[in-house]
């Protein structure tokens, strides 16, 4: 497994790491058997959120945690202020109760680190860096950030962190893949670009890539009758078509599947990305780990962008 260091996180993280939408729909007995799989094959920080299934892929998790030594096994990110149906939740008070919940659930006393999920251009970031900051000094969490954030409000998070002497603004976890999208997953996610990864490469930010496999679009769940619909909408497309293509032509050089190669293609980038993966087994979780060591030379980069 390769693993990249990410400021404030006491340890190197795994460059995938697993994330947890999908637990809700599982059992107890099929999220621990994933989790156990993790872990053997080097894994050690897991993804979820608050939001996700209002709460219960935090709760799956958190029995995990209690058993077994688990916890010290492993890292946390979690993700609160997610927006609902009002609109916009951030807010100081929003934070501190989202913060509190996911610990509980947890069954932790601390998240090593912790992303707002959302961002709202009306709250001043050098506001919302203060109430991360404060629960960094309380011991509650570690590093800080924010999921779904343009580079330009991370770039003004980064810079007051710095002025203000405030626990650095580590990460960003923002939708990054081989597969390009049609049109947005959903409302008020950020996708980097060109540009973006530019200044990711000049700033040293650390990006956890979400749906960095597109969704299973590279497993055909965006074709025939059983597609799945939210694929179809924003991955299937032409140039999707020929990127898959060349994924299937490169892994049968390597020995691995199309899904595989999107799997390296999102950790062998000239910036620091970290590739969020779901895994709805633990079979999966092998399937995945097999390309935990695998490295694309920037010409096969190349290659499966252009041809």
């Amino acid at each position: 497994m390769k693993y990249q260091t990410v400021p404030g996180v006491p340890k190197p993280v795994s460059k995938f790491t697993l994330g947890s939408m999908i637990f809700p729909h599982l059992s107890q007995l099929q999220v621990d058997s994933i989790l156990d799989s993790w872990i053997a094959g080097g894994g050690n920080m897991i993804d979820t959120a608050r939001i996700y299934g209002s709460g219960r892929s935090e709760e799956l998790l958190g029995n995990w945690l209690s058993k077994n030594n688990n916890r010290q096994k492993i890292m946390l990110l979690t993700k609160g202020c997610h927006h609902d149906n009002s609109g916009p939740r951030v807010t100081h008070q929003d934070l501190k109760l989202d913060l509190e919940q996911s610990l509980e659930s947890l069954q932790t006393d601390h998240i090593e680190l912790y992303l707002l999920h959302r961002d709202d251009p009306n709250v001043p970031v050098t506001e919302i860096v203060d109430w991360l900051d404060e629960h960094r000094k309380e011991g509650l969490i570690g590093a800080f950030g924010g999921s779904n954030w343009s580079v330009h409000r991370a770039q003004e998070a980064y810079d007051y962190s710095a002025r203000s002497g405030a626990g650095i603004f580590a990460a960003t976890s923002n939708y990054f893949g081989l597969a390009t999208t049609n049109e947005e997953m959903w409302p008020g996610v950020e996708l980097i670009d060109k540009d973006d990864k530019e200044w990711y490469s000049k700033t040293g930010t650390v990006n956890f890539a979400w749906s960095s496999l597109g969704r299973g679009y590279f497993a055909g769940k965006g074709e025939g009758e059983n597609a799945d619909e939210d694929v179809a909408r924003v991955y299937v497309n032409k140039e999707n078509y020929n990127r898959r293509s060349r994924a299937i032509e490169l892994g049968k050089q390597k020995g691995l599947t199309s899904v595989q190669i999107a799997g390296a293609y999102a950790i062998c980038q000239p910036f620091a990305s970290i590739a969020l993966v779901g895994c709805a087994s633990a079979d999966e979780v092998q399937d995945t780990l097999q390309v935990a060591d695998i490295s694309l030379t920037p010409e096969e980069v190349s290659f499966l962008e252009t041809g």
